[in-house]
């Protein structure tokens, strides 16, 4: 069965969905429609229903019990992607075995990096919709500690911030939502937003940590600061911490309590501006020295080494690979 967006015809979709089948580990292949958007990806996905158990007549006599042959560990995903998953129609169950978390339309859950998945319908009746938001860990501000304590809880959406968030996802994949390549890469940062909006509404501090609120507070102010000034050639620590009137070490200290690098956080997010603007029609007659140094990578060979590092292939070979015009090198 055609998931709800593969039977869309437009130039727009063709160029950002793309059509896959899953299997989980409980049931058949799950249809689903993926539809990149810059550096997170939204997928729509229909989960099939559990399988009816089969009950063989009673045996004459008592049978050997059967070797069990190899079971596929379920999906673990991306190790430095979150998943926010919306529920949109029929229940499903997500995880392995009996501790499987049900959620019912209208739910929002946080699955965690490297967690299985697998999701499957409760209600055999009811063939569930779900709608995945991956989000890249290095774009999210809320401190990587409390997201953990929200994964598998499930969240209600009908007000505030998860209002917003599901109304925003609903939208991007309604039959109606037109999203040309251009728009997509902009749309991905309204996604992480309202995520970051709706994640930092529901963290819960620490019981007894009075300070770390206010920590988690500025840690998010520091990230956002971030990511205004990729392009200044002067962002080191030094200059992040002076600007929030702290010391250096006190600024190493937040970032390493949520097991990251001050410099790693500043590269992830030029290196995921870069890969956005290498594949925008808008900026297609840009050349790649001008589009490195507006994220603040003024040396080739650095930026080079660092991009093929974090994706596995150079910056040409990708912009080439996505279908950018030769002349745009």
């Amino acid at each position: 069965m055609p998931s709800l967006l593969c039977s869309r015809e437009s130039t727009a979709f063709s160029a950002a969905f793309a059509t896959t089948f899953a299997t989980g580990d409980r049931g058949g292949p799950s249809p689903r429609t993926e539809l990149e958007l810059g550096s997170v990806r939204l997928t729509v996905l229909r989960c099939p229903a559990p399988p009816i158990p089969f009950v063989p007549p009673a045996p004459p006599a008592p049978l050997a019990p059967a070797t069990p042959g190899p079971r596929r560990p379920a999906g673990s995903g991306d190790p430095q992607t979150w998943r926010l998953v919306l529920v949109s129609d029929g229940p499903l169950t997500l995880g392995p075995g009996p501790g499987a978390t049900r959620l019912d339309p209208g739910h929002l859950v946080l699955w965690g990096p490297g967690e299985p998945f697998d999701p499957v319908a409760a209600d055999r009746a009811r063939p569930p919709r779900a709608l995945v938001l991956h989000l890249p860990g290095t774009a999210l501000s809320v401190p990587h500690q409390a997201l953990r304590g929200l994964v598998a809880r499930p969240m209600p959406s009908e007000a505030g911030p998860a209002a917003l968030l599901a109304r925003f996802l609903e939208g991007l994949a309604g039959p109606a939502a037109t999203v040309e390549t251009r728009q997509a890469a902009w749309l991905g940062r309204a996604a992480v937003d309202l995520a970051v909006a709706f994640l930092s509404s529901v963290t819960d501090p620490p019981d007894g940590a009075t300070p770390q609120p206010r920590q988690m507070a500025l840690l998010g102010e520091i990230r956002s600061y971030v990511e205004r000034h990729l392009g200044d050639p002067d962002l080191s620590p030094k200059a992040i911490a002076a600007a929030h009137h702290i010391s250096v070490r006190y600024l190493h200290h937040l970032f390493r309590q949520d097991g990251q690098t001050v410099g790693g956080f500043v590269r992830q997010r030029r290196l995921e501006r870069c890969r956005a603007d290498l594949t925008d029609p808008c900026l297609a007659g840009q050349s790649m020295a001008v589009i490195r140094a507006r994220w603040g990578f003024h040396d080739a060979a650095v930026f080079n080494r660092a991009f093929k590092k974090e994706y596995g292939i150079t910056p040409g070979e990708y912009r080439r690979r996505e279908g950018v015009p030769a002349g745009a090198r």
